[in-house]
Order: structure tokens, then C-alpha cells, then sequence
């Protein structure tokens, strides 16, 4: 597909007007905005305050990156600077990072939508004014970030900003009334609808990306997986442990934190090595382990974490269903 005609003269206006404070200013705000930053705070979230509220963030995110790695494959817009072959010089970015993004496509920004469904979910939960501010300022720095280091068109940022500001909205506003149709299925079926959704979405992104398994697939694959592992472990975890978020005292709080990051961290470095020795990197069998790889993770985060948090009495157990934090 061709470019689309976004305004590269802007592009090249940023590019050339970076400062080394403004570059080095809104490397921390595109940092902010990764994914894995993202999963840091819901971790937190789950560990120490609302495990419904991390439930569903990570749903939210997780579904926010799938949507962008199949809008991205569908719409085929090269990132600015590669058709020229300039994006060497034009990206302010870490030359490791760069060769990694010039294989993917740009439009929608991801940080942009990531951003506006994350933030726009908790500004609407989270009546404080001071933190509604930082909920806006956060969107804007992160989604401004991308085309001042020269991944992103200006467009892109603004149509991630759009799709996921109404994503949000409409999982704020019928997002209850989902999870009460999904807590009526058994937990055998939720498992299933679970692994049929994943490996359908993974197959719709394998066919337009010309059967490639790689990019994209490969992301949407690993979203997929964590999913899964938090569709068998939340029912578990409610039914066996019922751990409260909001036991113990900060300390407790803190290494929980580390406990469950450090376990999560742990698996995936822990499966990787050991199914990349089983399996060529690429293949089918890969593609299918990665898949388990990342379904590991997301259980250990939300069952066996918990589980190590009450036996070694780092928290306590939720003993009236009145009281439950779920």
C-alpha cells in the first residue's frame, strides 16, 4: 500500500527543530507509554488496591494492543522516513529500537492508543481532580512524544487518540454489563472461548500479513496468551486463595509487588529458554509455545503469586464474600 498522505513537512519541521532537553524530555514521555510500564501498574493495582480494577485494565490493554497490530497490518502505512530511507538520521531514538520499529507499520500510533484507553478508563473512575489532570497530561505528552522522535505522523497519533478515546467509552459504559454475561459462562467455557478467540484473531492477522508469522502475529499471539492465562487463573484465584489487595502494611504492599513482577519476569525468561531449545524460532510449534509462554505468565501473575502471598503470609485471605475486592 502506498503512504498515506500525511504531512510529512511537519515531520520534517520537528526533525529539525529538536533540542537535546526537549528529545531527552519526551524519551521519558514515549517510555511512560510502553507496555510494559503499563503492566508495572496494574500489577501494583492488583497486588495492593482493586483486583477487579486491575482485571479489567489489563483486559482493556490487552485488547487495545491487538486492535493496533491488525488496524496497523490492515492499513500497511510505512512509518515516516523509510520510503525516503532517511529514518536513521530523522529518529531520535536508540538505533536498536529503530531497526525494530522500521519493520513495522505506523498507522495508528500504539502509544497514542494505549494511552488514551488506560488513562481515559481511570480518569473516569477516579473523581480526583489531580489525578484527572495528570490523566490528560499524561495522554497528550505521550501521544505528542511520537512525532517529535520522528515514528509517528502527527495523524496517526490523533487517529489512535479517537479509536480508543470511543473504545474506552463504550467499555466504561457496558464494560459491567459484559463482565456480568461473562461470569454466567462455566469456567470450562470461558477457557475455550478464550483459546477459540485467540487462535481466530491470530489467524486473521497471520492471513494479512501474508501468511507471515512474524510482527504483528507474533505480538497479538503473546496478547492473546497473557489473556488466556488470566481467563484460567482469575476464577481460581477468587474460589481458592481470595487474596485482599489491601492487607498488610506498605512494606508487605512493596514486596508483594516484587514478588509477582520478579515471578511474571521469571516465567517468561524461564519458558523462553527453554522452549527455543524445542522449537526453531519462526515455525508453528513456536508460534504455539509462545502462545503457552505468555499464558503461563499471565496465570503466575494472577493465581500463583497470590497463592505465595497468603502461605507466607504476606497477605490475607478475603474470608467473607460481603467484603470481596474481586
Amino acid at each position: 500500500m502506498a503512504p498515506l498522505p500525511f504531512n510529512m513537512a511537519l515531520m520534517e519541521f520537528l526533525a529539525s527543530h529538536r533540542t537535546p532537553f526537549l528529545t531527552s524530555f519526551f524519551l521519558a514521555a514515549t517510555f511512560i507509554g510502553e507496555s510494559g510500564v503499563y503492566t508495572l501498574i496494574i500489577l501494583a493495582i492488583y497486588v495492593a488496591w482493586n483486583k477487579q480494577l486491575a482485571i479489567r485494565l489489563a483486559v482493556l490493554v490487552l485488547a487495545t494492543s491487538s486492535l493496533n497490530g491488525l488496524l496497523k497490518l490492515i492499513i500497511g502505512n510505512p512509518r515516516p522516513f523509510i520510503r525516503e530511507g532517511t529514518w536513521r538520521s530523522k529518529w531520535a531514538i536508540s538505533p536498536k529500537n529503530a531497526a525494530a520499529l522500521a519493520t513495522e507499520y505506523s498507522t495508528p500510533s500504539g502509544h497514542a492508543m494505549a494511552a488514551s484507553s488506560f488513562y481515559s478508563y481511570l480518569y473516569a473512575l477516579i473523581g480526583n481532580r489531580y489525578f484527572r489532570i495528570f490523566a490528560v497530561v499524561a495522554i497528550l505528552l505521550i501521544g505528542i512524544s511520537r512525532p517529535y522522535l520522528g515514528v509517528h505522523y502527527l495523524e496517526d497519533v490523533l487517529l489512535g487518540w479517537a479509536i480508543k478515546l470511543l473504545v474506552a467509552l463504550l467499555f466504561i459504559r457496558y464494560g459491567e454489563r459484559i463482565g456480568i454475561l461473562w461470569g454466567r459462562l462455566t469456567h470450562s467455557r470461558q477457557i475455550a472461548a478464550a483459546v477459540l478467540a485467540s487462535l481466530g484473531l491470530w489467524l486473521f492477522s497471520v492471513a494479512i500479513n501474508r501468511w507471515s508469522f512474524s510482527g504483528e502475529p507474533r505480538n497479538i499471539l503473546a496478547d492473546a496468551g497473557f489473556l488466556t492465562g488470566i481467563v484460567i487463573a482469575r476464577p481460581l484465584e477468587l474460589r481458592k486463595v481470595n487474596f485482599d489487595p489491601r492487607s498488610s502494611n506498605l512494606a508487605a504492599k512493596i514486596l508483594r509487588f516484587l514478588l509477582c513482577a520478579g515471578l511474571m519476569i521469571g516465567a517468561l525468561l524461564m519458558l523462553g529458554k527453554l522452549f527455543a531449545a524445542v522449537a526453531v524460532n519462526g515455525s508453528l510449534p513456536a508460534c504455539g509455545l509462545e502462545y503457552l509462554r505468555y499464558a503461563a505468565a499471565g496465570f503466575t501473575c494472577i493465581f500463583l503469586a497470590p497463592l505465595l502471598f497468603t502461605s507466607i503470609g504476606l497477605a490475607e485471605r478475603i474470608e467473607s464474600s460481603s467484603h470481596r475486592n474481586g
